[in-house]
């Protein structure tokens, strides 16, 4: 129920009805659910054929990972690794993709704004990681944090829109070795919704969880 149905009520009278009427939902609707039959593009020989191959790349030509973190954490799991070159066997895989969930749910900082996720679960977000901004003067430039906090404003009072994401726009007038933590701060102080944190670095993302954010 919006501001002006709680302060009105129901017997207002016509002005009451009509600024009712006129007055903006800005409830956020459910997330969507899919009911349209998944499209099968080839037949299940083919997609076998796809899969023999895949798994032949990996187990002889292998895959490079350069960051010490992912060598240990497939030497943990039993892959064989040499060098930077890692070499996962098709069971190794199969067993790993079978710990994946197929849903969870997204939590929100809002607990009525939590989202299934998954399955046939769709959720809208904004996108994210544009570098100019075109502001209502018709100019191009770049970003900055305060046009990035107008964004996150829009994206908690858009309905159709789910998440806050979390840079919508780059703040470049924001330090690179800061930038994400002003956008994570964003992204909780102007709305409620699932939000994202930024991973484009281990330590980004361990910012971005950290239990700090709560104290």
């Amino acid at each position: 129920m919006n501001e002006i149905s709680t302060r009105t009520g129901r017997h207002g009278g016509r002005s009451a009805r009509r600024a009712l009427r006129g007055a903006p939902d800005l409830d956020m609707l459910p997330a969507l659910e899919r009911g349209i039959p998944e499209c099968e593009v080839m037949d299940p020989a083919r997609v076998e054929q796809i899969d023999a191959a895949s798994m032949a790349i990996l187990e002889d030509v292998g895959v490079i990972f350069r960051d010490e973190i992912a060598l240990a954490d497939w030497k943990r799991v039993g892959a064989k690794v040499v060098g930077e070159r890692v070499y996962p066997d098709r069971g190794l895989v199969r067993e790993l993709i079978a710990t994946i969930p197929s849903g969870w749910t997204y939590r929100a900082r809002n607990p009525e704004k939590s989202l299934p996720f998954g399955g046939k679960h769709s959720i809208f977000v904004p996108m994210t990681g544009a570098p100019f901004i075109r502001d209502l003067d018709d100019v191009r430039r770049w970003p900055t944090i305060g046009d990035l906090n107008m964004f996150h404003k829009l994206s908690h009072m858009s309905p159709a829109l789910h998440s806050s994401a979390h840079h919508i726009v780059e703040p470049m007038d924001i330090k690179v070795s800061h930038r994400h933590l002003h956008i994570t701060y964003s992204s909780m102080k102007y709305s409620d919704k699932t939000f994202m944190g930024m991973t484009t670095s281990g330590k980004n993302a361990e910012d971005a969880k950290s239990r700090r954010w709560t104290n």
